[in-house]
């Protein structure tokens, strides 16, 4: 009889992306994949377009309105949205007015200040970028702008699965196009870390799809269970 395997490794590992973690309460979902790329273990999965599907990528789009009734007729330019910006309502508004300028501050959906910038001037932070232009009459003190970022939410956690038939140059561990996914949406699951984390650290995920504490897209209600470092193993919750 033939060997199968003569060498083993000293150390087993503890887990891999996309593993379910514990046997503790946890809520689950099933999508199909829309897109041609399909959608890796242990990583987040968008709504899809269409009815009972994701994606693995989540687009994002900016526009703005006057928040009142605003002194200043200055226009807000072209919004540009990428991460880490939230779905939600941004409010900009005019802390110090000036003649053909005025100093400005951004808080995010959950008020959290992101940035300040000038009339005039590009600004970038957060994930948004944009000019506040300059109008015929100038700012006053409390004139404000409403930045709506819409885009398909987060729906959860991949999970791993070996029952998906192997298909000739596919990867093994990721659900390919027309799968059907399973989502974790509350529980503990292993995913990768982008960086260096610590247990009880807010999760955010990176323009890799991969988890971290900072610079990234906030994953709300998930915090990380397990320390580590970039390319670790570790465990996130969200209870």
């Amino acid at each position: 009889m033939s060997t199968l395997q003569t060498s083993y490794s000293d150390t087993v590992p503890a887990s891999y992306a996309g593993m379910v973690a514990n046997g503790e309460t946890s809520n689950r979902i099933s999508r199909t994949v829309e897109n041609s790329g399909g959608i890796g273990f242990g990583k987040v999965a968008y709504r899809g377009s269409g009815d009972h599907g994701c994606i693995a990528t989540q687009s994002l789009a900016g526009t703005s309105a006057a928040l009142g009734t605003n002194t200043g007729n200055g226009a807000m330019g072209a919004i540009t949205v990428a991460a880490p910006a939230k779905v939600g309502n941004y409010t900009l508004t005019i802390v110090e007015p000036g003649a053909n300028v005025g100093t400005f501050i951004v808080l995010d959906p959950d008020g959290i200040q992101i940035g300040d910038g000038v009339v005039a001037s590009a600004f970038s932070a957060g994930g948004l970028s944009f000019t506040l232009a300059d109008g015929a009459t100038d700012f006053v003190a409390g004139d404000s702008f409403t930045i709506a970022v819409a885009g398909n939410p987060a729906l959860g956690i991949t999970i791993a699965t070996s029952a998906l038939a192997l298909v000739s140059g596919q990867t093994a561990d990721k659900y390919q196009q027309y799968d059907t996914v399973n989502i974790m949406t509350a529980g503990a699951i292993w995913v990768t870390a982008g960086g260096t984390v610590a247990d009880g650290d807010a999760v955010q995920f990176d323009s890799n799809g991969d988890f971290v504490s900072s610079g990234g897209t906030p994953l709300a209600g998930w915090v990380f269970d397990t320390s580590g470092v970039d390319d670790d193993l570790v465990r996130i919750v969200k209870r």
